[in-house]
């Protein structure tokens, strides 16, 4: 482990489910990558070094045992990219897959979203032909087999609880999507859970495999579902030009989100939330604890910024709604 330097720069997208510890895009002098910071002892674990230090970027999740992330080469689009995995027990890195290019080279367009890893699977999509064509994956992290569980207009796919994989889909390019599933280990279609099929335009849902919380396609709303059995309600209404943003997060009852630049954790059970930083930062939430991170000065996040972590079970009720 290397202490963090003053230098260091951060950009958290997963949290290690420990309740001390997450995963972030690094920048410093020495280090640029993906690596881990312990936010007890104020050190990082190098998990990969950038290629280019200076344009590449990361987005992923953690599955409890393996990371999962896109490397993104470049900040002009989201099409030129590498899916990495990492053992956290074996530290092993190696790569599960990459953007496609077409017969003359170019790169075939592909939806943005970060891959999604439960249990030992792992899901993307990636552009694989004209017209809005994609393919969806699902990676058996155990046996290291890809399998392609859908091809068509798809968006960005991700994991429910047993291993079902789910993505909108269009019948036409730039088409109102619907949610289709299936099964990552054998391909098979299945019908999607209630708390989906109704769900229409929607591009960032979140879940926790049992849950799902999403702002609507006008980004005006906010919605929950306790359960994939239940149909969601809303939860949140904005005025005038706010807009909730796509920084949703859920852990349990609770549900992190931004109306920018103020952040927020809510309690769906007494739908109340309360402001945890009304000059932006950033939160990470799962089942059992609350990360927070202050901005600081004229860097969004740096090593010298307060970083808290707050089990769930320690907060307070959270005060009426003014």
């Amino acid at each position: 482990m290397v202490p963090l330097s003053r230098e260091v720069s951060l950009d958290p997208w997963a949290l290690a489910h420990d309740g001390r510890s997450f995963f972030a895009t690094v920048r410093s002098p020495r280090f640029s990558g993906v690596a881990r910071i312990d936010a007890r002892t104020r050190s990082m674990t190098e998990i990969k070094a950038f290629p280019d230090p200076a344009d590449d970027q990361a987005d992923g999740a953690f599955g409890g045992r393996r990371l999962v992330w896109s490397e993104y080469h470049g900040f002009d689009s989201f099409d030129d990219f590498t899916v990495w995995a990492w053992d956290s027990r074996t530290g092993e890195v190696w790569k599960i897959g990459a953007a496609q290019r077409a017969r003359h080279g170019e790169l075939w367009p592909s939806p943005w979203r970060q891959p999604d890893v439960r249990n030992a699977i792992a899901t993307w999509t990636q552009g694989s032909g004209p017209d809005g064509q994609a393919s969806v994956h699902a990676y058996d992290l155990r046996n290291r087999r890809d399998r392609i569980v859908s091809r068509g207009r798809a968006q960005g796919s991700f994991l429910l609880a047993r291993d079902v994989v789910v993505w909108p889909e269009s019948s036409a390019r730039g088409g109102v999507t619907r949610l289709r599933a299936a099964s990552a280990l054998t391909g098979r279609r299945l019908r999607a859970p209630r708390a989906l099929r109704g769900l229409r335009g929607v591009s960032a849902l979140v879940t926790d495999g049992r849950r799902i919380a999403y702002p609507n396609a006008r980004y005006t709303s906010l919605w929950w579902s306790p359960s994939l059995a239940e149909r969601p309600r809303s939860i949140l209404r904005t005025h005038g030009y706010d807009h909730v943003d796509n920084s949703v997060q859920i852990g349990g009852r609770y549900v992190g989100f931004g109306v920018q630049p103020h952040v927020y954790v809510g309690d769906t059970k007494t739908r109340r939330y309360v402001e945890v930083s009304a000059h932006s930062g950033w939160t990470r939430l799962d089942g059992k604890s609350l990360l927070v991170l202050f901005a600081t000065g004229s860097k969004a996040l740096d090593a010298r910024g307060p970083i808290a972590f707050v089990p769930l079970r320690d907060l307070p009720p959270l005060p009426a709604c003014s």
